[in-house]
């Protein structure tokens, strides 16, 4: 199996005419997933993504719901018949809902009614021709910033905006605001050596004039109900993870006015020792995004690395690696009650330190996972779900969960008694 790794979703501008067709014939499972899309929005979705016309799939309104719906399907593929869990999850603007949707804290109907109407009310602002987007590529993202800081000056009224929208890299860089000053910005940036490039956009995304927009999406995203995640989402925006559901509706309206942080996702990641991802979604514009500097990225959507995980998934042994980063995930996503320095240290950080340190040794030496390392992790949950407050029901069904995603009969030195009461674990 691949070791501990992330998940990446991408954003909009990915969607291609045909995305999923070959991917729906090879595997009942994204049938059923387009079916269901279907259901949930009333239209026949994967029509449009398989047949087009271009024109439409790539409307907002419709993008939007098509990319998560692909995402999602490719995460069944790679969850449910490859056996894989990843360590973490994270998007790119609009990833990060089907981020949030894979970790289980939106229903998958739910999602693709939120990121439709997300595209309709970006679509409006569209529609209203105010706005433009450019690439930048060249000048750090400071400098970038430096520019539009400089263009918008003299203008307080916030009549002529241009602010950094997207930091994909340190060498690319997105621009967005109103037309003349995303102009004005863009000569100048040229004068610096860039190489700036129009986007065919008509609206300022992830800039302040999508206010509006974001104030209704805040109240559509009042009326979902979130669910607890399965493992930690890391926010494209503050590059870390969610701490509970209650943060989730506000970071995802500021999602529409505020700039997407990319590299502050990869260097989380890399602050946790996460040296590998796989990019579930149509092409693989976030791996080629990626920096060489030692960070492993396979696309689903590439034969070579798809064949390369697939294969990788065959190669189990009764227990295996990502068992235990299951459980550090756990642990990471279970809520806290309990604010006592001394106990959360005693208790819960090094317990997972110690887990974790195991999966590192593993991991370099090959060694396999035996049953002794099992019960390591799982004595950690016990302690980590005693220490924080976890409650026995959601203990009992974390733990069922678990051996489910798995494929096993029973987790060593869970009694059966504990399977239906989460009591002790050892």
């Amino acid at each position: 199996m691949l070791n501990k790794h992330a998940i990446w979703f991408p954003g909009q501008g990915s969607q291609r005419v045909g995305m999923g067709k070959a991917l729906s014939e090879r595997h009942a499972i994204v049938k059923a997933t387009m079916e269901e899309a279907n259901e949930a929005l009333g239209i026949r979705l994967n029509s449009l993504m398989y047949e087009g016309p271009m024109t439409e799939l790539t409307r907002t309104n419709n993008a939007q719901p098509a990319i998560l719906a692909l995402c999602v399907a490719m995460y069944r593929v790679y969850s449910r018949e490859w056996g894989y869990v990843p360590a973490m999850a994270a998007g790119h603007s609009l990833g990060e809902i089907t981020a949030l949707t894979c970790a289980g804290a939106i229903a998958f109907p739910d999602a693709l009614r939120l990121v439709r109407r997300r595209g309709e009310l970006m679509q409006r602002t569209a529609a209203a021709g105010i706005g433009a987007m450019a690439a930048v590529n060249g000048p750090s993202p400071d400098v970038v910033a430096k520019v539009c800081l400089e263009t918008s000056a003299g203008f307080a009224d916030g009549s002529r905006i241009v602010v950094v929208s997207n930091m994909n890299s340190e060498q690319q860089t997105v621009i967005s605001g109103h037309k003349d000053a995303v102009h004005e910005a863009s000569e100048r940036l040229s004068a610096h050596g860039a190489a700036v490039i129009p986007l065919q956009v008509s609206a300022p995304f992830h800039s302040p004039l999508m206010a509006p927009a974001a104030a209704q999406f805040a109240e559509v995203l009042s009326c979902v109900s979130f669910g607890e995640m399965d493992f930690p989402v890391v926010s494209s925006l503050t590059g870390l993870p969610y701490g509970n559901t209650a943060e989730i509706a506000g970071i995802l309206a500021r999602g529409l006015t505020d700039p997407v942080n990319w590299p502050a996702v990869l260097a989380f990641q890399k602050s946790i020792g996460i040296a590998d991802a796989v990019e579930l979604g149509s092409g693989n514009v976030l791996k080629r995004l990626t920096p060489s500097d030692g960070l492993r990225v396979f696309s689903f959507d590439d034969k070579e690395d798809e064949a390369h995980l697939f294969a990788a998934s065959r190669q189990t042994d009764a227990y295996s690696i990502e068992l235990l980063n299951r459980c550090l995930a756990i642990a990471t996503c279970v809520r806290n009650r309990n604010w006592n320095a001394a106990e959360y240290e005693q208790g819960v950080s090094s317990p997972y330190r110690g887990v974790q340190q195991l999966v590192d040794r593993l991991r370099d030496t090959g060694e396999q996972v035996a049953e002794a390392h099992v019960r390591q992790a799982l004595a950690m949950l016990e302690s980590v779900f005693r220490t924080k407050g976890t409650s026995a029901e959601e203990q009992k069904r974390r733990l069922a969960r678990l051996r489910d995603e798995f494929g096993l009969r029973s987790l060593p030195g869970v009694s059966p008694a504990d399977r239906s009461y989460a009591g002790s674990l050892l």
